[in-house]
């Protein structure tokens, strides 16, 4: 209940990729973009930690919060807080707005990382998803194939709780595992292929810190596999290890047959000139 309050009450966690977009045209982005992504954990951390603690001290009789029919537990809490259904309502909407603000950045940003994947050759259907539309002057069907996504997202979850939960779940996974695919490796190769920043960890200090974040970023993942409760069955199953792995095995397979043709990312020296005076 505590992380799905956390997600409601912290739009800074739902927009962490849009101060890093925000800041790209900015001056020494490689300073800013790691200074804002800083900025907006720490407000998300505080502002959903003292939200909490008044949450929790608002709940006068848990056992009706967890036993309550409503798929919103917020809703049973502000009824209990405020000792009304339209003040409960009230809350309510205040949690929503933020929240809807923060999925329009979230689905945007979505739809363009797609873009950028499929104009990579990164991805199935590249030529038809890479396309921008000349007329709207956006990449039109990568935001159309987000928007067919969150619909069936939102279908599964008026059909099947247990499913949408073991999406969610595996959404968590899967972004732990992204950030492993990028330190593990470069923990791997003693730190040597990637230029230094303004923030590089010099010394064994940055082995320390990239080694203890892939153990715990692989705990992390082991644990949040495991069962919500024992005893389970069907309905209760935690289901996230089966769609990370259909997904993974999915993922590797489509790798392996287009890592021939494909162009990523093409390193650009910080000398170059390229590159603006200002960006570094």
């Amino acid at each position: 209940m505590s992380s799905h309050i956390w997600q409601k009450k912290s739009p800074s966690m739902y927009r962490l990729p849009e101060a890093p977009h925000s800041l790209i045209f900015s001056r020494s982005p490689s300073k800013n973009i790691p200074k804002a992504i800083l900025a907006q954990f720490i407000i998300g951390f505080f502002t959903a930690f003292f939200y909490l603690i008044a949450i929790f001290y608002s709940i006068n009789d848990l056992s009706t919060v967890l036993e309550n029919p409503y798929l919103f537990p917020l809703a049973e809490i502000y009824r209990q807080s405020t000792g009304s259904a339209g003040g409960s309502l009230g809350l309510l909407i205040l949690a929503f707005l933020p929240s809807l603000v923060a999925t329009l950045g979230c689905y945007l940003t979505a739809s363009r990382v797609f873009w950028t994947l499929a104009r990579d050759k990164a991805t199935p259907f590249h030529g038809f998803f890479a396309v921008v539309n000349q007329k709207q002057r956006n990449p039109f069907n990568s935001i159309m194939l987000c928007a067919v996504i969150c619909t069936l997202l939102g279908c599964i979850y008026v059909g099947s709780q247990t499913a949408f939960n073991a999406f969610i779940g595996s959404f968590v996974v899967l972004s732990s595992l992204s950030y492993l695919a990028a330190i593990l490796p470069h923990f791997l190769t003693r730190r040597v292929n990637v230029a230094p920043g303004w923030f590089w960890m010099k010394g064994a200090s940055g082995f320390i810190v990239n080694g203890i974040s892939c153990l715990y970023i692989i705990a992390f993942i082991v644990i949040f596999c495991f069962p919500f409760a024992i005893p389970f069955d069907a309905a209760t199953m935690n289901y996230t290890c089966l769609i990370t792995g259909g997904l993974s095995v999915f993922v590797a397979i489509f790798w392996i047959s287009r890592s021939t043709d494909y162009v990523g990312p093409q390193f650009v020296p910080l000398e170059s000139a390229i590159l603006a005076k200002d960006a570094i």
